[in-house]
Formats: C-alpha cells, sequence, structure tokens
C-alpha cells in the first residue's frame, strides 16, 4: 500500500553532504525538507578520513566543527618519503594566519556522520531511512512526485540529489557524467585498497598526527593515524595502496596477509615484517575492514535541472540540484571528496534559502550557486590529476628521470611546501 507526504524540499541521501544540507537549511531557519536514505545501516567501512580547514570553517558555520574537532586528531603535516627517508614535508601550521583551524582534522566519515546526524536529531529532524528512490513523476501543479520502492511517494518543489557517485537522481534526470578531460588516471594507480588496520606494536616509527605517503617503483602506500575508539584502546591506522595491474585483479575482501604483503613490498621499511630489511619487525595484527576501488574522475554536465524543462515559469517547475559525489568524483588524492561535498551541502542551504525568500523564487540564485560549485569542482578535480601526476612520477624509475629530480628539488623550497598545504586545506576553494 502506498502512502502519501509532500514537503517543499526533499533531500536524498543522508551521507555528510545531505546531512550538511540538511543542517544549513535549519541554520537559516527552513525546516520544511525531509531527508531520506536508502540503507538503514552504513556498517563500518568509512573511506573519507580527512576534513580540512576550510571544510571545518564551514562546518563551524551550522555549529558541529569544534565537536568534530574533539574526537579527532590534529594532523600536523603529511610527509612523503621514498621508504626510507622523507624528501617533502609541509606542515599545516602555515596556515595559522588565514583560520583558526591550522591543521587538518583525522577522524572517519562515519564519526563525522553520527555527529552531524546527532546534531540533526538535536534540533529535531530525523531522517526516513530504508527508502529507495525508484521514479520521478511530474504533476500538473508543477511539483513532482518521488516514488519509492517502498509504495512511499513524497511530494515535492525541490530534490538535492546527495546520493553518491551512482547517483538514481542524477541517472532519474538523465544528467551526463564524465570525465572533464578525457583523461583516465595512470593504470599504475588505477586500483586502489583502503584499510583500517591495528599493528602488532604502537610503535614510535607509527605516525602519531601526520598522513605519511611513501612511493617507489611505480608504486604509492599511505599510512594515517586514527582516533581510538570508545569500545577500544587500539590504535586505529588507515593504510592506502594501489595495485599494480600486473599484479592481477583486485581481491574483493583484502585479507591481512594480502595487505600485510603489499605493506612489505611498498611501504615504509621500517612497518615492514620482514626481519631481513626491518631489524624490528612490525606486522598487521587485525584488519578491521578492507576495500577495494578503482581510481577515477567524472563531473555532471548540470549541477541544476528543472521539471518540466519546456515552461519559462519556474513557480511551476521543480527545481533537482546535485551535490556531491552525485555532481562530482575524483581521485582520493589529498582527501578533498568528503570536502569537497560538505561545502556543497552547507553553501546549498545558504543559496536555496535565499532563493526561496527572493521575489517570485528567482532561479538566478540557484543558478549562480550551481556555476561557482561547478567551478570549484573542476579545480579540485584538477589538483587531484596534479597530485597524482607527482605521486607517479616521484613512484618511476629514478635514473635519468627528470620529472623525478625536479620534483625532489622542488620540494626543497619552504614556499612551495607551504603552497602544498594551502590548497589541500581548500582556503581557496571554498
Amino acid at each position: 500500500m502506498s502512502t502519501s507526504e509532500q514537503t517543499h524540499v526533499l533531500i536524498v541521501g543522508a551521507g555528510p553532504t545531505g546531512l550538511s544540507t540538511a543542517l544549513s537549511l535549519l541554520n537559516q531557519g527552513f525546516h520544511d525538507f525531509l531527508i531520506v536514505e536508502e540503507t538503514s545501516s552504513k556498517g563500518p567501512a568509512s573511506r573519507a578520513i580527512t576534513i580540512h580547514a576550510a571544510t571545518l570553517e564551514a562546518l563551524d558555520s551550522i555549529h558541529c566543527a569544534d565537536p568534530l574537532v574533539d574526537l579527532g586528531i590534529k594532523g600536523e603535516g603529511m610527509e612523503v618519503s621514498d621508504r626510507s627517508s622523507t624528501f617533502l614535508a609541509a606542515t599545516f601550521s602555515s596556515l595559522a594566519p588565514y583560520t583558526r583551524f591550522p591543521f587538518v582534522l583525522l577522524l572517519s566519515q562515519s564519526t563525522t556522520e553520527e555527529v552531524l546526524e546527532a546534531r540533526l536529531l538535536k534540533l529535531g529532524v530525523s531522517i526516513l531511512k530504508s527508502e529507495k528512490v525508484v521514479g520521478l513523476k511530474s504533476k500538473d501543479d508543477g511539483s513532482v512526485q518521488v516514488l519509492f520502492e517502498s509504495g512511499k511517494v513524497i511530494s515535492t518543489r525541490y530534490v538535492v540529489g546527495a546520493d553518491g557517485a551512482r547517483s538514481t537522481i542524477r541517472h532519474l534526470v538523465n544528467i551526463g557524467f564524465t570525465d572533464p578531460d578525457g583523461m583516465p588516471v595512470d593504470e599504475q594507480l588505477n586500483q586502489m585498497i583502503l584499510a583500517d588496520v591495528v599493528f602488532s606494536s604502537d610503535s614510535i616509527v607509527l605516525p602519531k598526527n601526520t598522513v605519511q605517503g611513501t612511493t617507489s617503483a611505480g608504486r604509492v602506500f599511505l599510512t594515517v593515524p586514527l582516533p581510538k575508539s570508545a569500545e577500544s584502546d587500539e590504535s586505529v591506522y588507515r593504510i592506502g595502496f594501489n595495485v599494480p595491474i600486473s599484479s592481477g585483479p583486485l581481491p574483493s575482501s583484502p585479507s591481512t596477509v594480502y595487505l600485510q604483503q603489499f605493506l612489505n613490498d611498498q611501504g615504509p621499511v621500517q612497518l615492514s615484517s620482514d626481519p631481513s630489511i626491518n631489524p624490528n619487525p612490525i606486522y598487521i595484527s587485525k584488519t578491521i575492514w578492507a576495500t577495494r576501488f578503482r581510481t577515477h574522475a567524472a563531473i555532471a554536465d548540470k549541477f541544476l535541472v528543472h521539471i518540466p524543462p519546456d515552461i519559462s515559469d519556474s513557480t511551476r517547475r521543480t527545481a533537482v540540484i546535485l551535490v556531491g559525489d552525485a555532481a562530482h568524483i575524483h581521485a582520493p588524492a589529498g582527501g578533498l571528496g568528503m570536502n569537497l561535498g560538505i561545502r556543497d551541502g552547507i553553501d546549498l542551504g545558504v543559496a536555496l534559502s535565499a532563493h526561496l525568500k527572493s521575489p517570485n523564487e528567482d532561479n538566478g540564485v540557484l543558478e549562480e550557486y550551481t556555476s561557482i560549485r561547478r567551478r570549484r569542482a573542476l579545480s579540485t578535480i584538477r589538483l587531484t590529476k596534479r597530485i597524482m601526476y607527482v605521486i607517479g612520477a616521484l613512484g618511476a624509475t629514478r635514473f635519468l628521470n627528470i620529472s623525478y629530480w625536479g620534483i625532489r628539488l622542488l620540494a626543497l623550497i619552504p614556499f612551495l611546501r607551504r603552497l602544498v598545504a594551502w590548497n589541500l586545506s581548500g582556503l581557496g576553494n571554498r
């Protein structure tokens, strides 16, 4: 049996982007919205673990930054090494003159979502879970009916697609989603593994408040500390690495043995379990979760469409707006994806509220918002591609490799190290 509801704004997706959109609307004094989520529980997997300064500033505007900072690790900087020695160290303290958050916050996405959802519940808004969108149907009055697998029907004037990279909303309104440059990521860096692990010893060689990257022979390995959970005193680390095509397809559920093999082959020597290369062996004692994925970039052709599209009267059309991964995806280099999505959502709350308060609901406000956010997304996509290029160059064979030695020399320049921190912070790309 179908049930019908009505709301002015429907947010589809309750990840960090959707939750941020809802909180931003509330912060603007707008309450006539619903937020729906396809799943009932997201489990322990949590890809995103970094919240940069610009995002913390945006979260501060909806009163969520301080609770998150209290739970996370204030990352002081990032280091890049060649398995044995560090050649690039960028510190986020250089951001101090420009922000009250001169660090990168290291915190799992699942915890970030818990904090945002708790804030939403405190403000009296609950999420409709286990509701999968299956269709959109235009009505004569210009609104649209959103159809759900459960039989539920919600009529609305604004649909916010915050439902991830495989967005159902984007698909239903036929918006293209392609690489803006038509240039795929280097195949050597295309296959990736992420995992949260516990090591056999909380050794002093493990990073405590820095992001550590290791490059060698076309390979990269990432090691990042995460906060201890309330249930356990174990120190948890996020590791990530590429798997060259020559190593075969990725396993669907990477085992601890598999993770250890790649850590020994391409991770920092001081974290190896092989006593022949590390006199103080350390090994992965537990895998909390692990996943595989492929790196690629894509951006929606449009972030804003209207239903129906063939009339000019904005008061008789439904606006569909894409945010977060539904609008753009890119390589995980720099940990920028969730950050961009959260800022999309918070800015949308401000823009949508201004649009609704404007005479005759002036579409210029939404068009300006989506134009700006699309430019921000393109800038971020191209930044991550540059980072991936540098990673590939640093991991390549060094003999007579001009790119490798050029990057090594540039890394010695203090201004460029500060520029790395600035670009990653998002402060210039809010």
